[in-house]
């Protein structure tokens, strides 16, 4: 059973990782600022389905989590286009091919992406099946 301290520990690490891009970001250590950026999404995204009561241990997971949560924002292309963002920022902890203004963008959008996710998550877990597939994610 999940407990709010769980939930509450990835939305902290989300926070944490969120600053750490930023600082890495100034610092000109692109490869490292592209990686907390999306460690910041995927926390807050394992936040997300631990309150839901879904699945999150793969990165998978968190792409159909990102993608059912899309559809309850009031602009889900969007949503995706920001969740797209923070994925390549991952890829770019690998790759290191994103200019620094791209890196600055990638972190903003996972900030944005964060904020769009916020009214996701409460004090006591509620647990419902995915919007996209009800078959998917459960315990």
């Amino acid at each position: 059973m999940t407990t709010s301290a769980e939930i509450e520990n990835h939305i902290e690490i989300s926070e944490r990782f969120l600053r750490h891009a930023e600082e890495q970001f100034e610092e000109d250590d692109l490869p490292q600022a592209s990686e907390k950026a999306w460690g910041a999404v995927a926390h807050y995204l394992k936040s997300v389905a631990k309150f839901r009561g879904w699945q999150n241990r793969t990165h998978w997971d968190l792409t159909d989590i990102a993608d059912d949560l899309a559809l309850e924002t009031d602009n889900p292309d969007r949503a995706i286009e920001l969740y797209i963002s923070a994925n390549q920022m991952h890829q770019n902890f690998y790759e290191d091919s994103l200019s620094p203004s791209m890196v600055g963008k990638g972190i903003r959008n996972a900030r944005e992406f964060i904020s769009l996710m916020e009214s996701r998550t409460g004090t006591q877990p509620s647990f419902r099946p995915s919007q996209a597939n009800p078959a998917r994610r459960r315990r």
